[in-house]
């Protein structure tokens, strides 16, 4: 059972160094992912990312529309 723990914690530290060189200091590469995730919507999702520091889900694209 240890093994398994330990292969998970392995895999979750791989995970995290692979997010974190996909979303370094450089704003390119944030663009590029707002982009690709949130289309035409892009800006706003990176609006919200660089204000609240996180990026926007469903729940905050429906109150984007009502408001």
């Amino acid at each position: 059972m240890q093994s398994v723990f330990e292969n998970t914690a392995k895999s979750l530290g791989q995970f995290t160094r692979f997010i974190n060189s996909m979303f370094s200091d450089n704003d390119a590469n944030i663009i590029n992912f707002c982009r690709t995730e949130y289309g035409t919507d892009w800006q706003w999702a990176y609006s919200n990312y660089k204000k609240q520091g996180r990026f926007p889900n469903h729940l905050d694209n429906s109150m984007k529309e009502v408001a």
